[in-house]
């Protein structure tokens, strides 16, 4: 039977990805139409790589009591079972139970833009979110227990001279419970993924948890494995108690009487 060598295709799919980021940073001079243009490059990766069954946007998350998050670069979040997004002007406003991951895109990995992803991350993570039962022919599921929201840092270079790996942990494991990152990627140096509980009554506070690397000629695969082995985990987002969204429009009550 013939074979396929994945490592070959890995590093196809990596250089596909750093010739349109490469291209987006050289081409765009103004550093604010840069970002955009970067920005729009991952979701576009993350829309071609990701099964149908995620969105990908940039935009802010939002809860039932009115709260939102900070703009957010890159939003994973469902298409099937709890799909439902608002519009304000141009600004996408996702619910907090639809979501999946967070990143943030910056340039440069260093240390005030994981401090920066680890705030956006936990603008989020601070958000209620519902979990209504699930209706099947027999009955039905008790409302799924929450995931914790994956977050990340995506970037081209590093600040720091190589080796990075003792830099990048230090500051990941400086970030408290809200505002840790599970991914960093860094194209050109390194990417890290942390492996930690995906529920929230796994997650231990007080634990530093490993954190897997791979250097760059395959860092940008490893990331995408990485995020497709945290979603799994995850399986599928709680449904949403619209009863919960609804309490806002104070419908009235009328009592019919014969």
């Amino acid at each position: 039977m013939p074979r396929i060598e994945l490592s070959e295709l890995y590093c196809n799919i990596q250089n596909e990805m750093i010739a349109s980021l490469n291209l987006s940073a050289s081409a765009v001079v103004h550093p604010g139409t840069k970002g955009d243009a970067t920005e729009n490059d991952w979701i576009s990766f993350f829309r071609r790589y990701l099964p149908t069954r995620y969105k990908v946007d940039k935009g802010i998350v939002i809860d039932s009591n009115g709260n939102q998050s900070q703009q957010i670069d890159i939003i994973i979040y469902d298409n099937h079972y709890s799909y439902f997004v608002f519009h304000r002007d141009d600004t996408l406003l996702v619910p907090a139970e639809s979501v999946y991951a967070v990143f943030e895109v910056k340039q440069n990995l260093n240390k005030d833009h994981i401090q920066y992803a680890g705030n956006k991350a936990r603008s989020v993570r601070e958000l209620n979110r519902t979990s209504a039962p699930i209706k099947h022919a027999g009955g039905q599921y008790p409302p799924k227990e929450l995931h914790e929201i994956i977050s990340g840092l995506l970037t081209t270079t590093c600040d720091w001279k190589e080796p990075i790996q003792a830099k990048v942990v230090e500051h990941l494991n400086e970030r408290n419970r809200n505002e840790r990152l599970d991914l960093v990627c860094s194209i050109n140096n390194c990417t890290f993924s942390a492996n930690n509980n995906v529920f929230l009554s796994e997650y231990d506070s007080e634990a530093n948890y490993e954190i897997l690397f791979c250097e760059s000629d395959k860092s940008l695969v490893y990331l995408l494995l990485s995020l497709l082995k945290k979603l799994q985990d995850i399986g599928t987002v709680p449904a949403i108690s619209f009863y919960d969204y609804e309490k806002p429009i104070d419908a009235k009550r009328y009592k019919f009487t014969r």
